[in-house]
Order: structure tokens, then C-alpha cells, then sequence
């Protein structure tokens, strides 16, 4: 995939530090998607801690939604990386300095 079809970049100024942002509108339909699964899976939480408001079942319950959520998060998150242009932040500030002198 050219970089110009790649619907995120990634604004990468280290190796822990990123910035992922939808490019266009394929970038941003992808992302609400995303984001719609989520909300998906939140209202049937809602909709389960509603029916089974505590004890055991309730707190089970609890614990699938927020690993699931968990993995959903990484998961959204590595599939984007795959498909974004990278910006090296660091290097172009490197640049901007050197172009300074």
C-alpha cells in the first residue's frame, strides 16, 4: 500500500510515544467504525450489569467486558499502525534544527 492510500498516520516522536490520526474519509469511516464496535460492546455490558446488578455473575460479567475492551484497545490500535504512514517527529525536528544553522 503507497503511503498516499494509507487511510492513518502515525505521528511517532519515540518509541512509546505516538499519535494516531484518521486521514481523509476512508480514515475516518474506519475509525467510527472502530468506535461503533466499542460502543456496541458497551451498551451489552449496560445492558447485562442492568439484568445482573451484583453479586458474582455481575462482577464476572465486569471482568470479560474490561479484557475484552483491553483487547479491542490493542487490538484497534496495532490494526491501525499497519496501515498508516509513519512521521518521524524526532528526525524532523533533527532536520528543522540542522536547516536552522
Amino acid at each position: 500500500m503507497r503511503d498516499e492510500d494509507k487511510p492513518f498516520i502515525v505521528y511517532q516522536s519515540g518509541p512509546r510515544n505516538f499519535k494516531i490520526v484518521p486521514r481523509g474519509r476512508k480514515g475516518w469511516r474506519l475509525f467510527g467504525v472502530g468506535m461503533a464496535l466499542q460502543l456496541a460492546m458497551t451498551g451489552l455490558f449496560v445492558w447485562f450489569a442492568v439484568s445482573y446488578p451484583e453479586g458474582p455473575v455481575h462482577f464476572a460479567g465486569l471482568a470479560a467486558y474490561l479484557l475484552a475492551l483491553l483487547a479491542s484497545i490493542i487490538g484497534s490500535i496495532r490494526w491501525m499502525k499497519a496501515r498508516a504512514e509513519v512521521v518521524d517527529v524526532q528526525a524532523l525536528l533533527k532536520l528543522k534544527r540542522e536547516a536552522e544553522r
